[in-house]
């Protein structure tokens, strides 16, 4: 286990790379997200889960986070899937979804990754599906933490409107922190933020 968690971050490259590939190839059902705050931003990439495994249900993820606050550059880059399914609500359209993600951290500072196990839900209330609101939460403790990273954390919340079938608008606010062996929590990101995301 060991071995394979100091060889992640020569995998997660190939691993952007091939998702990034698929949206290229892929005719329909790839969404790309972009969102801003002010000191940073995230390009993310999602699609079925079927493209990397035959018949799975769910979504893969792969994503770039990149922060900047007096001249010093951090970034996070990740690769993911949630598997995921209705939650069988009467009164709500909630789909729910649970999975793993592999990050690694790097930058000026401190170098590391993780692999976090995470949820994420998205709901709309019926007659009104344009709207939605949703929200995840990925962890790592240290015990799946490697290189100068101890812990990691990433949750959100956003509200988003379709604008048609292929473009929506959302706002929120999200939290990505992670820990460092032998020093205080590092903050990526904070505060609000917001973006466009655009299916394919």
């Amino acid at each position: 286990m060991k071995s394979l968690l100091m060889r992640f971050p020569q995998l997660c490259a190939p691993l952007a790379a091939m998702g990034l590939a698929l949206a290229a190839g892929a005719a329909q059902a790839e969404t790309v997200d972009f969102s801003l705050s002010g000191d940073s931003f995230r390009f993310g990439l999602n699609g079925p889960l079927s493209r990397l495994i035959g018949g799975a249900e769910g979504q893969y993820d792969v994503g770039y986070l990149q922060h900047r606050d007096d001249g010093e550059d951090s970034y996070a880059v990740h690769a993911g899937f949630l598997v995921t399914g209705d939650a069988g609500l009467r009164d709500l359209d909630l789909k729910v979804g649970a999975g793993l993600r592999g990050v690694y951290i790097g930058g000026d500072g401190d170098n590391g990754g993780a692999i976090a196990p995470g949820v994420k839900f998205d709901a709309r209330l019926p007659g009104y599906e344009r709207l939605a609101l949703t929200g995840y939460v990925w962890y790592a403790p240290s015990v799946v933490s490697f290189g100068d990273i101890d812990s990691y954390r990433d949750l959100g919340i956003a509200v988003s409107y379709e604008l048609n079938r292929n473009a929506a608008i959302y706002l929120g606010a999200r939290n990505v922190k992670f820990g460092v062996d032998g020093g205080p929590d590092v903050t990526l990101d904070t505060g609000l933020y917001g973006g466009i995301a655009l299916t394919f």
